[in-house]
C-alpha cells in the first residue's frame, strides 16, 4: 500500500515567529505551568501558548531557585546545605547584555517562620530577582509589596512593572505565595507540571 504526501507550493514559506512559551501562574497549586495555544494564536497552532512574555519572565525570575552564597544573611535557613541554583549560571552569563544569575532566593524562606522581617525579605528578594528587567531595558521601575497574613501563615506578593515611558505595564498579585509555594517540600523546577 502506497501513501503520498502532498505539499502546497507556498505551504510553510511564511516567516514564523520565534516564540517562547508562556509560564502560566496556577494560583490553586502555587506553581507555574504551560498551556496550549488558543485559537487567537493562528501562527502557533498546536504549540504552547506564547503571548505573555513579560509575565513569563517575571515567573522565571521569581520562582527559579537562585544559588545562595555561603555568606548570605539568609544562608542559615538552608537546612540541607544545598545552595541550589541553575547550572547555566556558571556557563552562560552575558553581563554586557544585562544578564545576571537567574532566579530568586525566595526558596530559602520555605521553612522560616512568618515574621515581619521575613515579609520584608520577600519584598527585597523579589526586587533583587526582577532587577534584571531594568538592566536589560525592559523596565525602568519595579515595585513589590508583600502582605503577610500572620494568623493564616500566608503571604501575597504584588508586583508592578513600569515601562520606559513611565506607564505601568504589569500589575499582578501572587496569592497564597507563602502557604502554597514557599512551604512545599521542594518547589518544582520552572515549567514542571
Amino acid at each position: 500500500m502506497g501513501s503520498s504526501l502532498r505539499v502546497r507550493i507556498d505551504e510553510g514559506s511564511d516567516e514564523q515567529p520565534i516564540l517562547l512559551w508562556d509560564s502560566v501562574w496556577q494560583p490553586w497549586s502555587g506553581f507555574a505551568d504551560w498551556a496550549m495555544a488558543g485559537p487567537d494564536e493562528p501562527q502557533n497552532r498546536g504549540g504552547l501558548r506564547s503571548k505573555a512574555a513579560l509575565h513569563t519572565a517575571i515567573i522565571i525570575s521569581l520562582f527559579t531557585d537562585r544559588r545562595i552564597e555561603k555568606d548570605h544573611p539568609l544562608a542559615y535557613l538552608v537546612e540541607d546545605g544545598d545552595p541550589r541554583g541553575w547550572w547555566g549560571d556558571g556557563e552562560d552569563i552575558h553581563a554586557e547584555l544585562g544578564e545576571g544569575e537567574m532566579g530568586s532566593l525566595l526558596w530559602v524562606l520555605a521553612r522560616a517562620p512568618l515574621t515581619e522581617e521575613i515579609r520584608r525579605w520577600v519584598e527585597a528578594l523579589a526586587i533583587e530577582a526582577l532587577a534584571t528587567l531594568i538592566r536589560q531595558g525592559v523596565a525602568v521601575r519595579i515595585e513589590a509589596q508583600a502582605v503577610a497574613y500572620f494568623a493564616a501563615n500566608r503571604v501575597e506578593l504584588a508586583i508592578q512593572i513600569y515601562g520606559r515611558d513611565g506607564s505601568k505595564v504589569y500589575d499582578f498579585k501572587f496569592d497564597d505565595l507563602w502557604r502554597q509555594s514557599l512551604t512545599s517540600p521542594r518547589p518544582l523546577p520552572f515549567g514542571a507540571a
